[in-house]
């Protein structure tokens, strides 16, 4: 056995500020278009101010937070250009991992497609599908599809909350009629086609919808920007 004492790696507090603020943004507790003072979320998560600024600059990056210089910070707005823009791409995406697929069936591909089918048969929602159709980038044979995905798949999660898709427009049945069927049968080229459809920009642009807000704020974040200029 080793002489010496076995050190887990830990995790770095710039990350757990980033992922902290990210979630809260994520799931409603920060809101589209809120102000966000670096003061405040120091004294929220108990950190300095430098991994607030690091984590606002990389959620920034991932367009969840805008920065105007010398002005404010905000959390990012969800529009409908936005979610078109994401889901179009998430569908692009998703669709290459289901494409790397082998031809015949394998066990971790077809609990991914029961998966996707119970989101379907259960009644779509804008992140269930995204969260479902993600399932196979675990399985894509090119790592780089899963890294570029992942932020996408996260701001979807965001836009989400706050924009929701019709999905009972016939066009849209249709749509999801068909990948239904390419999932049933374990279709992986006509999948990947059938995704590619279900998000695209033209399929989805008639059919977003608002949904209404409501105080989600937990108790323990209290950002008050009365309290500043």
């Amino acid at each position: 056995m080793p002489a010496y004492a076995t050190r887990h790696p830990r995790r770095l507090l710039r990350d757990l500020t980033f992922e902290t603020i990210r979630d809260a943004i994520v799931d409603g507790t920060l809101t589209p278009g809120e102000r966000l003072f670096e003061d405040d979320l120091a004294n929220w998560l108990g950190v300095s101010k430098t991994p607030v600024k690091e984590a606002l600059a990389r959620l920034s990056s991932q367009d969840l937070v805008k920065i105007e210089a010398n002005r404010s910070t905000c959390v990012a707005t969800a529009d409908d250009l936005d979610l078109l823009d994401t889901l179009e791409l998430i569908g692009v995406l998703h669709a290459e991992a289901v494409r790397s697929l082998a031809r015949g069936d394998s066990a971790r591909a077809g609990a991914s497609a029961e998966r996707a089918l119970a989101v379907l048969d259960g009644g779509p929602t804008c992140l269930g599908l995204v969260q479902a159709s993600a399932g196979f980038l675990e399985l894509a044979r090119n790592p780089l599809v899963r890294r570029a995905a992942e932020p996408l798949d996260i701001r979807a999660a965001f836009l989400c909350r706050h924009l929701s898709i019709d999905w009972t427009r016939p066009a849209l049945v249709a749509l999801l009629d068909e990948l239904r069927t390419a999932l049933h049968d374990r279709d992986w080229p006509r999948t990947a086609d059938a995704l590619v459809q279900v998000f695209r920009r033209a399929s989805l642009r008639d059919a977003i919808e608002v949904v209404p807000s409501a105080s989600s704020r937990s108790p323990d974040l209290v950002i008050d920007a009365r309290s500043h200029p």
